[in-house]
């Protein structure tokens, strides 16, 4: 059996869309079964998905609050654990799908005993631009989306077969229950995102694979924010700090901290001229009161490890090539400093 996972909060507007999608399904109905979470939501989304309860559509789990993209996705997908899963696959609110997304999802991961999560293509509404086509982790910590913006006729030769990506976006992507009984959900530590990044990581140590199943396409009603929100910022970066010290190795760590601490010093001005101070600094004062928490999570994901750091951060970026924070200094500095420093230190790590 099959669970495709779905997590609301205040979507409304996306529902009908997606809904209409998967409702077109080329997959076999008897072998797949959707289930929603709605985390609280006080826009009508709940009200719909009601209606498509009643109509035997969907299984409903109607959540007390909002628990992040993490722990909602995380009761979700025990639910589906408990009751037989063999795949699970987690799409956004804002996406809607192909009719044979899901088939092509299950072909590429039943190809191959040892692949462990799949991410479909990801395309912008209008179906010719990029949204991601699966995503590159930076050795520093930092995340985003390959090809992003970038038209698909640019890469149409290449999109032929299941290629091998550093982590799946977690807006459409297929886990193996049997992957998930190995390596443990969603850390909720982290509430919202990094946690996609996370899983792979952990497959990764544990000798799983992560691919794109380019020909299980999925459109994404989703546009970057631009204007500021401190919660995200305060998010994002206490995330990449806690997972490269979850996951790396105290070796790896002492080599990498001189650009560790430049870096540091650079977000640190752009943070007080955008007015991020406070999260800039809540961010890692955050790991003082968890401290304990976070050396058991690092502990464990220690004792699943069967490659070294070189072999898992091996197609990992020493570049950012994140377009929404490009600048001069970053390219014409930051940039080759940091591509020139890997250069030298990643065979000793």
């Amino acid at each position: 059996m099959v669970y495709i996972i779905i997590l609301v909060w205040n979507g409304k507007k996306y529902l009908s869309k997606l809904f209409e999608s998967l409702g077109v399904l080329s997959y076999p109905k008897e072998k797949y079964k959707i289930l929603v979470l709605d985390s609280a939501s006080s826009d009508g989304s709940l009200e719909f998905l009601e209606r498509l309860e009643k109509e035997g559509k969907i299984e409903l789990m109607k959540l007390q609050k909002n628990l992040g993209f993490c722990g909602g996705n995380n009761i979700g997908m025990k639910y589906a654990l408990n009751n037989g899963a063999k795949h699970i696959v987690l799409l956004n609110q804002d996406t809607f799908v192909e009719p044979d997304f899901l088939s092509e999802l299950i072909k590429t991961a039943e190809s191959e005993e040892k692949i462990g999560a799949v991410q479909a293509l990801l395309l912008y509404n209008d179906g010719k631009t990029i949204n991601s086509l699966g995503n590159q982790n930076h050795i520093l910590g930092y995340g985003w989306c390959e090809g992003n913006y970038q038209q698909l006729t640019t890469y149409n030769l290449q999109l032929t077969t299941p290629k091998k990506i550093t982590y799946a976006s977690g807006a459409a992507v297929l886990y193996k229950a049997e992957l998930l009984k190995k390596i443990g959900l969603f850390d909720e530590n982290y509430f919202s995102y990094n946690e996609d990044a996370d899983v792979c990581w952990r497959a990764r140590l544990a000798g799983y694979k992560t691919v794109l199943a380019p020909n299980s396409v999925v459109y994404h009603d989703y546009h970057f924010p631009t204007d500021k929100n401190k919660k995200r910022y305060f998010w994002m970066e206490k995330n990449r700090l806690y997972m490269v010290w979850k996951f790396y190795r105290l070796k790896t760590l002492l080599f990498l901290s001189p650009l560790f601490l430049a870096m540091c010093v650079g977000q640190l001005v752009n943070a007080v001229r955008k007015g991020y101070t406070k999260e800039f600094f809540g961010a890692r004062l955050w790991f003082i009161p968890n401290f304990f928490k976070v050396r058991k999570t690092r502990r464990e994901v220690q004792k699943t490890r069967q490659i070294s750091d070189r072999e898992l951060m091996k197609d990992f970026a020493s570049e950012i090539k994140y377009q929404p924070v490009n600048n001069f200094l970053l390219d014409k500095i930051g940039n080759p400093m940091m591509r020139v420093y890997w250069k030298l230190i990643k065979k000793i790590i």
